[in-house]
């Protein structure tokens, strides 16, 4: 359990406790103001405080209930009756028009205009969204979502960042910026979506760099959503990420660079293949298949299959596989014979994606050995038995 879910967990611990003690404070003074002038036996007096405590708050949260339905149906009327105007001084505007009946109306009714000009913003696109947004921003609107981002309330945030991502041209980005440091998770994604969307070259980077210090769920959505600005990033952003001296900023960028899945245009690699922490040296090898020049790496690769850490080893045997290195073939038998479960595994695999001559060391393992070893090869057999099966056209 994190920090965060501990104090959201006292947090209703604290909560359920004053609810409890404001209760039995309203039960105590009204025993003592009122109902035990009246009746001298203490237990029926609390008994009877009790009851007259129970029904005021039901009939306190009664009216409530009524205030706020006929407030909800006063709001909803007036939107019935304003959006209508509001739609057509905004449609005259995008036509050529101005804004002065619109700032009038601001003034009266900001719930309803803000709530018109919202709607406009998500269904219009190209010259005409940015005319409403440089509406929005004449009304000031723009103004009140980055006061209302100031709230302490999460979807207080969400909200403002949502509409403020909305905005074209760049109008909200010095705010979008500063959210990707929210403690909110839903608002650092918000705001990274619409930084991707609408932003430039500094501004993607930012996204990028604010993606290398986030949780896994956060970084699993904005690699994905970082993957059509490949390109653009491997050309400084990631590189400068790989360079930074710092291993975990290194292991993640790769993890990034290896979640999109597509050809990187990066320079080299053997720095980070002989980098001191292990987790670096097996992210860069799982990266190795996305080079442009994946080859290049084979000799390191291959002294890789003897590094002194499994996980390292193990990365090696799975892009020693992918690429079918031959060079590899002797390393990734001792591997299959010596080593742990990982590694016993991801060697068996590669030792089958090198054809026949992989696949007869490993039908030998399956007769010879009654170890872990002859379980991976069999498995591994199987598999690629499985696959030729299903590459043969019907």
């Amino acid at each position: 359990m994190t920090a965060r879910d501990r104090a959201g967990r006292a947090a209703v611990y604290l909560q359920a406790l004053a609810t409890a003690a404001a209760y039995a404070g309203a039960v105590a003074v009204v025993d003592l103001v009122y109902v035990r002038r009246h009746i001298p036996d203490r237990g029926l007096a609390f008994g009877y405080a009790f009851c007259l405590t129970e029904g005021g708050v039901i009939g306190g949260l009664l009216l409530l209930s009524l205030v706020l339905k006929a407030v909800r149906h006063r709001r909803d009327r007036t939107w019935e009756r304003l959006h209508p105007r509001i739609t057509a001084e905004a449609v005259a505007y995008l036509a050529g028009g101005d804004s002065a009946v619109l700032r009038t109306l601001v003034r009266r009714h900001p719930r309803e205009v803000e709530r018109c000009i919202c709607e406009m913003l998500l269904f219009v696109q190209g010259t005409a969204r940015a005319r409403v947004s440089a509406l929005a921003c004449e009304l000031r609107l723009d103004r009140v979502w980055k006061r209302r981002y100031r709230s302490w309330r999460d979807d207080a945030r969400r909200e403002a960042i949502s509409r403020l991502g909305q905005l074209e041209g760049g109008a909200a980005n010095e705010v979008l910026l500063l959210a990707l440091a929210d403690p909110n998770d839903e608002v650092k994604l918000e705001a990274s979506r619409a930084l991707l969307r609408g932003g430039g070259r500094d501004e993607i980077t930012a996204v990028f760099r604010a993606a290398l210090k986030e949780s896994l769920l956060v970084r699993a959505v904005l690699t994905e959503a970082l993957r059509p600005h490949t390109l653009m990033l491997c050309g400084s952003a990631v590189p400068g990420a790989l360079a930074c001296g710092d291993a975990r900023t290194a292991r993640t960028a790769l993890e990034i660079v290896r979640g999109w899945g597509k050809s990187v245009p990066l320079a080299s690699l053997d720095t980070l293949l002989g980098h001191s922490d292990a987790g670096v040296r097996a992210a860069a090898l799982l990266v190795v298949p996305q080079m442009l020049n994946p080859a290049g790496c084979a000799p390191l690769i291959v002294a890789a299959l003897g590094d002194p850490d499994e996980a390292v080893r193990t990365a090696a045997a799975t892009v020693a596989g992918k690429l079918r290195l031959e060079s590899a073939f002797a390393a990734l038998v001792k591997c299959l014979r010596g080593g742990g479960a990982d590694i016993t595994v991801a060697a068996a695999y590669a030792l089958a994606a090198l054809g026949p001559e992989g696949c007869r060391v490993l039908e030998r393992e399956v007769l010879v050995s009654r170890s872990a070893s002859a379980c991976a090869a069999l498995e591994a057999l199987e598999r690629a038995r499985s696959e030729r099966v299903h590459l043969v056209p019907a």
